[in-house]
């Protein structure tokens, strides 16, 4: 081996040296620095499981018991403290090895304002029970209501019964129903009554529902709740907002229809037998019919109709924001658009909804502030001319035809009992249209000016302006035997091809100012006062037209028609005016006290009967803040309560007033002439309905923050019902007046219980709710309301149901002759009813009632869970109800009832002399055998459900991604709205058929849709 010289040798060690002393530097200088420290809170006292990161990796450790926690990380990283009830904290790696950590308690929610009645307070002083939806937790859901935004809220029932595009919005109860009159809560939109469905949900900050006497500052329209809706503001820096999703919606529930033709006739033929009755197809026609489906499906169909008609929908929605702020000014300007193509077969099953919104202010000065807002939508939905296409299509037959091979509708070669005039679904849905077109817009102007001694003006002005116009227009529709091409004509030609218009233009415009003081004495004492007064007009312009006489269905404009039908119209003015107030005090935020007043006077009632007073009173005691109780365990413990007033005025225009109607002729001297006469009585001396309501609650947040816990009872009260009153025919034969009559009680009580905490980087939380509702009829004054299968009376829920008890099914004859007579049909198989007064007779008078109404549950409940890990986000809300029953009857829900079809199970599970133990009785035709079909506790329904009312699985892409690209934030999801659902009630949705005694109606659907938010 070749040496090198002994220069170069002593050259090459020396840098090879100088080359490991700086590595070995570079190495010393990077190496981890072991850290140990202790986490503690302002008290000192230790917080376990606080998360500590090292920023920009994913390298951390959790506090143990004692709040320690040992850590390696490089000197001049970053450590980032996070803990649930905390605010976040970060500290820097020095030479200092050992950390003591204090976090300091995160009171933003406390210090968190709510929206309450021409104002705001913060949660902390709060002394009403009041609810707030924030609409960011509702984000992605393929919501196209805001009103179906509140399902699941405590001590609020959101009932949807209709999916259909255009009309899919929730009816909304607060605490029960007190009333027989509208029961629907006011609504205010940046405190302008206006509706809550005419908004697009994106443009939506928050919802507030004020459900005691909170609500008294509304008065006059607040007895069955308020509802605040606030609008989205710019806030920070300006930005651009898109967002969009795709979904395709599915129906939840369906009838499980006869669909096999053979085994519609056979079992039709039988329930004919068991009736007495000839079988209705003949054998040989049933054999034809099973050999001819074979080579002509036309002539001898096998159709499910539910098949045949329903599809998949989609829905698709985008939005657009421009927003920002400086203490200058604020704006946010938007634009929404939302197509919806329902599940329905047709053109009569679609939506489009273009949204506009403004809110924007700036401060002119330092005593100056003023502002706009502009809320609108152009809509436009459309539906079959025939609106009760879904009663058609549930008695649509396995044996109709749907189409002949040339293309025209069919109906069927069969005679068949209850169907002279088939109604075939697919030309009832593809022929005639109805057409809505509604723009309505809510603009507001407003202005804030800081007066002397802290008094601060408040001014609004706000004008909703609505315009639709409904235009229908039906041909003249055949159908046609697929047999012999006889055709049946299913409208009269004499009154189609025809054209209808409906028109509404109505303006509400809406003005109020407020003065409001607020000043504190020897920090401790806080005291704010309101003044304020407001103005509400109502002008509502409508009318109607329709047109006979065209050549056939090409043209439907009115001109194209030649014989005039009718023409109606209407105008009416509602006028409201008011004088509010309230006042506040808190000493040291730990004795709390609101009083509040409101007069209102209303055009509904006579002029000595306009004004009602309205006034409220409510206190609260934070325990908490009391020097003899000092606890590291309660962070908050708030009593409260209150009582009010509210009234409701709803009534229609002039019920004080004789109405004279024209139409009612005459015969004088033996000639018919035209005239005019009152018809119903009327009552000058109704007044204001009143509700006084009662609430004591306790708000507790306990273990760091992470448990939230609030219990409300209350009481409400309504008196002075204004419903229709009968008088007898004897009077003049004149309907009843309107009257004062009844008192309704709703007592209740609302449990809400929050959860928080993390497991490292994992986020997780809880929240559940459930509220009980007892209502009850106290007075009537002696008067029983009978309603189809109901009743109300005093000591009843309202809406009772009323009907006869069933005990069974006549098993033998001797058993039906031993018992109480029901009818000369009653046999073996039949529905045995109970006779309540030992008459021998079963009739009306053995009717009992059933504690449970109708149209509202006893019990609602809602509960969630929300996860998060590092941008992924899983959310899930579930919502039931439960002490509700219902009692569907007609198409479906009873058997062939008037010609229509069936469900399978009549097919195996009804009663026959080899089946005595059947859930069902002997199979009949409803309209045939009417016994087995009287309302009855046989067929009473429970209807309580529980449903998965959307989960949602998210991504948000790391910052540091979307920096390279100048993007904010960006998220992408996935939802699944009523995708699960457990009910004992299978034949139709449980939620639909609330308060419904038909199974013919759009069903509720599943959405599946995904989506993506952008801010740049």
């Amino acid at each position: 081996m070749k040496l090198l010289p002994r220069s170069r040798t002593s050259g090459l060690l020396k840098a090879l040296m100088l080359g490991i002393f700086l590595l070995t530097v570079s190495t010393l200088q990077a190496q981890d620095l072991p850290l140990t420290g202790k986490v503690t809170a302002p008290g000192g006292m230790p917080l376990i499981g606080v998360n500590v990161l090292i920023e920009g990796t994913s390298r951390g450790a959790a506090t143990d018991v004692n709040g320690n926690f040992k850590l390696s990380a490089p000197a001049g990283a970053t450590l980032k403290f996070t803990f649930v009830g905390y605010l976040p904290k970060e500290i820097k790696v020095s030479g200092n090895t050992t950390l003591n950590v204090t976090m300091e308690e995160d009171v933003q929610k406390l210090n968190d304002v709510v929206v309450v009645g021409y104002g705001t307070q913060k949660k902390a002083t709060l002394t009403g029970a009041i609810t707030t939806v924030d609409m960011v937790d509702k984000q992605g859901q393929p919501l196209t209501n805001i009103s179906n935004a509140l399902q699941g809220v405590p001590g609020v029932f959101a009932n949807l019964s209709n999916s259909q595009p255009g009309v899919d919005r929730s009816t909304i109860r607060i605490r029960g129903v007190g009333t027989m009159n509208n029961s629907n809560p006011l609504v205010l939109v940046d405190g302008i009554e206006y509706s809550m469905d005419e908004l697009n949900p994106n443009d939506i900050e928050s919802v507030t529902v004020l459900k005691d006497a909170a609500a008294a500052i509304y008065g006059s329209r607040a007895a069955n709740g308020v509802l605040l809706v606030t609008t989205k503001k710019g806030r920070g820096t300006s930005r651009v907002n898109y967002s969009y999703y795709y979904g395709i919606q599915k129906p939840t529930y369906l009838p499980d229809i006869i669909d096999d033709p053979i085994a519609y006739m056979r079992l039709k033929n039988q329930a004919n037998i068991n009736e007495g009755k000839a079988p209705e197809y003949a054998e040989d026609d049933i054999a034809e019919y099973q050999q001819g489906m074979a080579t002509d499906p036309f002539t001898y169909p096998a159709n499910n109709w539910y098949d045949i008609a329903l599809k998949n929908g989609v829905i698709k929605k985008h939005d657009l924001s421009v927003s920002g702020s400086t203490d200058k000014y604020q704006y946010r300007l938007s634009i929404g658009y939302l197509n919806r193509d329902g599940v329905l077969f047709g053109p009569g099953n679609h939506e489009n909804k273009y949204s506009l919104g403004l809110n924007a202010s700036m401060n002119v000065n330092e005593r100056l502030k003023v502002g706009v807002t502009l809320d609108g939508y152009y809509r436009d939905y459309t539906e079959p001319f025939y609106t009760n296409v879904w009663q058609y299509l549930s008695r649509a037959l396995p044996i109709l035809t749907d189409t002949l091979q040339d293309g025209r509708y069919g109906n069927s070669w069969l005679r068949t009992l209850g169907r002279n005039n088939w109604e075939n679904p697919r030309m009832i849905a593809y022929n005639g249209l109805y057409k809505k077109v509604v723009q309505r817009f809510l603009a507001t102007v407003f202005a804030e000016y800081k007066l002397p001694f802290d008094i601060t003006y408040n001014i609004k002005f706000g004008v909703d302006k609505y315009d639709g116009l409904l235009s229908g227009f039906t041909p003249r529709m055949q159908t046609f035997n697929p047999k012999t091409g006889a055709a049946i004509n299913w409208n009269s030609p004499a009154t189609a091809p025809r054209s209808t218009k409906e028109d509404w233009n109505n303006m509400n415009i809406h003005f109020y100012n407020t003065l409001n003081w607020q000043h504190q004495f020897a920090r401790m004492h806080n005291l704010s006062v309101m003044l304020g007064a407001s103005y509400d007009n109502f002008d509502e312009d409508n009318w109607a037209t329709s047109m006979y006489g065209y050549l056939d269905g090409t043209l439907d404009a009115f001109d194209a028609g030649t014989v005039w039908n009718a023409t109606s119209g209407n105008y009416t003015r509602d006028v409201l005016e008011s004088y509010f107030g309230r006042l506040n005090y808190d000493y040291d935020g730990k004795y709390l006290l609101e009083l509040s007043f409101r007069s209102d006077g209303s055009s509904r009632f006579a002029p000595e009967k306009r004004w009602g007073f309205f006034p409220a009173a409510s206190a609260g005691w934070r325990v908490d803040k009391e020097n003899f109780f000092q606890s590291n365990f309660f962070n908050l413990l708030k009593l409260r309560v209150s009582a009010g007033r509210m009234g409701n005025q709803a009534v229609a225009l002039y019920s004080y007033d004789p109405t004279v109607r024209l139409g009612q002729d005459y015969s004088f001297g033996g000639t018919l002439n035209s005239g005019a006469a009152v018809l119903d009585y009327a009552d000058p001396t109704i007044h204001w309905e009143t509700t006084t309501t009662y609430n004591a609650g306790v708000d507790v947040n306990f273990w760091e923050n992470r448990m939230a816990f609030t219990v409300d009872a209350y009481k409400r009260r309504t008196t002075d019902i204004l419903r229709p009153v009968n008088i007898a025919a004897q009077v003049g034969n004149l309907g009843g007046p309107k009257r004062n009559v009844g008192t309704v009680d709703n007592t209740g009580l609302e449990v809400t219980l929050q959860y928080r905490n993390n497991i490292g980087q994992l986020d997780y939380s809880f929240n559940g709710n459930v509220s009980y509702n007892k209502n009850e009829v106290v007075d009537l004054q002696g008067e029983i309301i009978y309603g189809s299968g109901t009743i109300t009376k005093a000591g009843l829920p309202m809406e009772s149901f009323y009907v006869l008890e069933a005990e069974g099914i006549f098993q033998t004859e001797d058993e039906v002759a031993r018992h109480a007579k029901q009818s000369a049909n009653t046999k073996p198989g039949y529905i045995k009813f109970r006779d309540q007064n030992n008459d021998g007779i079963i009739n009306g008078d053995d009717r009992v009632v059933v504690n449970a109404s109708s149209m509202f549950p006893k019990v609602t409940y809602g509960f969630g869970l929300n996860l998060g890990w590092k941008g992924i986000s899983l959310n899930a809300a579930f919502q039931g109800i439960t002490g509700v029953k219902v009692l569907p009857t007609a198409n479906l829900a009873y058997p062939f009832n008037n010609g229509a079809n069936a469900t399978w199970e009549w097919a195996t599970d009804a009663w026959t002399p080899e089946n005595r133990d059947a859930r069902l009785p002997i199979l009949t035709t409803s309209t045939g055998a009417i016994d087995n079909f009287q309302r009855s506790t046989f067929w009473i329904r429970d209807n309580s459900y529980l449903r998965m009312k959307n989960i949602q699985l998210g991504y948000a892409l790391p910052d540091n991604w979307l920096s390279k690209v100048k993007i904010s934030k960006l998220s992408v999801f996935v939802n699944a709205q009523n995708l699960l659902t457990f009910s004992k009630y299978k034949d139709f949705d449980p939620e639909a058929i609330l308060d419904q005694t038909t199974v013919y109606r759009y069903p509720m659907l599943k959405t599946f849709n995904g989506g993506l938010n952008v801010t740049f």
